[in-house]
């Protein structure tokens, strides 16, 4: 008699969709429970950052709003 993961394609098969579900778990939580940063959300901290002081002899472009 055959246990039920003794068949290698039902094993690969059972693991690549507990990492699929992992992901799709963790995309849904992560918004709700993750690290909550200043700025924009994602929590990447980019937003928060002090902004760099500009480089002599480049001209920068002026910033407008988005219209979203």
């Amino acid at each position: 008699m055959k246990g039920l993961f003794v068949d290698w394609q039902l094993t690969l098969t059972v693991v690549v969709i507990a990492v699929a579900a992992a992901y799709v778990l963790r995309a849904v939580l992560r918004p709700l429970f993750g690290r909550g940063g200043a700025g924009c959300g994602s929590g990447c901290g980019k937003c928060a950052a002090a902004e760099s002081a500009p480089t002599p002899g480049r001209i920068g472009l002026p910033q407008l709003p988005s219209t979203m």
